[in-house]
């Protein structure tokens, strides 16, 4: 019997360390018909933690335009520091801020014509990431579903400038156009204006038998024993 008692002894303590922490891992993107998040299934255990990491890489489109028989090219530097914004459908959650920052130089044919004006279109890319922490009961048998927007998106936000504009020329942005294909702009949606990825990570720790329960088990094994060999000696002596 002091054996069982020191193997249930030894399956309690075991047993604590079971508990360990563990980890689900989710993704979803914006480029890909948004699926969203399943929430924690509280039957796992405790959930203890909730992260979510963005990254981002976007798009907007512009024009560029001269008098006719000017420049038939422009040579734009052009630069972003601007915002995206996080949203979802749960409004227990905050709607924070993600930088957008880009630099870059793009060579534009002015090979279009229109009302005395040769002009082109060409875009420009921002990326940006962060990490965000959120209050895990917010997340428990909740699905939840992401889905950001990029103000840059908005004409007139300010956030880009251009140097390298040819005399008499004029730098426009196009109203939710982002891509340029065949020379002509593309108006696809805010959403498929680049990519928009989340990685969401649930760190919690797995439901397991109280490790006095486990104790209790073996010694309510140990009795059992115990009584079955008296019993035994009894009929023996008998």
């Amino acid at each position: 019997m002091k054996v069982l008692l020191g193997l249930a002894a030894v399956v309690a303590v075991s047993t604590a360390h079971v508990a360990s922490a563990a980890t689900l891992i989710q993704t979803d993107s914006e480029q890909v018909a948004l699926t969203g998040f399943s929430g924690f299934d509280t039957r796992l255990g405790t959930l203890d933690k909730v992260t979510l990491t963005v990254a981002l890489n976007k798009s907007r489109g512009w024009v560029v335009s001269v008098p006719s028989g000017g420049a038939t090219t422009a040579s734009l530097a052009w630069t972003i520091d601007g915002q995206w914004q996080l949203r979802s459908d749960n409004a227990a959650l905050d709607m924070p801020f993600v930088a957008l920052t880009g630099a870059g130089t793009s060579v534009v044919p002015l090979d279009q014509q229109s009302d005395g004006r040769n002009f082109g279109f060409f875009t420009v890319r921002a990326s940006g990431a962060a990490t965000f922490t959120f209050d895990p009961a917010a997340f428990l048998n909740r699905r939840v579903t992401f889905n950001g927007y990029d103000y840059g998106q908005t004409v007139g936000s300010g956030d880009t400038s251009f140097s390298g504009v040819p005399i008499g020329g004029a730098v426009n942005q196009l109203q939710g156009g982002c891509i340029v294909l065949g020379g002509n702009p593309i108006a696809p949606g805010e959403d498929l204006c680049g990519v928009a990825d989340y990685t969401l990570t649930y760190d919690y720790t797995p439901a397991v038998p109280e490790p006095g329960t486990w104790a209790m088990m073996i010694a309510g094994f140990a009795i059992t024993g115990a009584s079955l060999r008296r019993r035994h000696k009894a009929v023996v002596t008998a």
